[in-house]
This record gives C-alpha cells, sequence and structure tokens, in this order.
C-alpha cells in the first residue's frame, strides 16, 4: 500500500495536472504568495488545501511571474537530479507512468528538500516536470534544457 503523502500527492497531481503550464505558474504563485495569508504557513504543508486566491490584491500576471521563478531557480536542482543517468532512482520514479503519478513520486521522494520547497509548491513544481517528461521524454527534456542554458548561461 501506498504511503499517505504519496496517494495525497497523486490526488493533488490529478488535479493540477489537467492544466497547462502558464495555469500551473499562475498557480504555483498564488500557493506562494497564500503562504504570507494568515493560516498560510500551515496550507503550505498539504498538496491540496483551500489556498486563499491574492489575484484580486495582484495580478494574475504578478502571481504568474512568481512561480515562474520560483520554479527557474527548482528546475536547476531538479535537472542535477533527474538528468544523471548514473542517478539509479531516476528511472524508477520518471518511466512508464501517468503524469500524476510521476509528479507524486517525484514530490514525495524529496528531490526539492534541497531548496526547503513545502508540498503545495513541490506539487506543483512536480507536475510540471511530469508533463514535460511525458511530452518529450526525459532524455529529450534534459537535452533541452541543457542547450537552452549554454545560450542563455
Amino acid at each position: 500500500m501506498a504511503p499517505i503523502d504519496y496517494i495525497a500527492a497523486e490526488k493533488a497531481a490529478q488535479k493540477l495536472g489537467e492544466r497547462d503550464e502558464d495555469s500551473l505558474m499562475l498557480e504555483l504563485g498564488k500557493r506562494i504568495e497564500d503562504s504570507k495569508q494568515p493560516g498560510g504557513e500551515q496550507r503550505k504543508l498539504e498538496y491540496e488545501a483551500a489556498f486563499v486566491d491574492a489575484s484580486e490584491t495582484q495580478s494574475f500576471e504578478f502571481l504568474e511571474e512568481v512561480g515562474r521563478r520560483w520554479y527557474r531557480n527548482a528546475e536547476a536542482e531538479l535537472m542535477k537530479f533527474l538528468c544523471d543517468k548514473k542517478n539509479a532512482d531516476r528511472d524508477k520514479l520518471t518511466s512508464g507512468k501517468s503524469i500524476s503519478q510521476v509528479a507524486a513520486s517525484l514530490a514525495t521522494a524529496g528531490l526539492l528538500t534541497v531548496i526547503a520547497a513545502p508540498p503545495a509548491w513541490v506539487i506543483v513544481a512536480t507536475t510540471i516536470v511530469a508533463q514535460k517528461i511525458a511530452s518529450t521524454g526525459i532524455d529529450a527534456w534534459c537535452q533541452v534544457y541543457y542547450e537552452r542554458q549554454a545560450k542563455t548561461g
């Protein structure tokens, strides 16, 4: 039987997996900003919660940019792990599963603990990653990522 946190992460990822990347970046920004609201410190410890929608006081563009910036920083840590072909856990976490299962596996594997990310943010980031892996494959995604870094770096 799967651990409770995996089950909660998969349930959240199923809902998030229906969204496109822009919508997920907006959701990530909302969750990050929600942590500043009353009760936000508790909500960010959950994969799913009644997150406060700050879009009434902050624009959608601002919230999406908050999400994108946080994701860009987290993405570098994810890529170190996911693109290392010598990493035995890589294939176990990313192959032959649905988007929500890959997202839940990555979220509960502790990959983002390096940057101290709470579950509310991690599940959105790993859903974005799972969608990218599903659409291109892990090796192609890694290649594109590193080519993009070489051009901008």
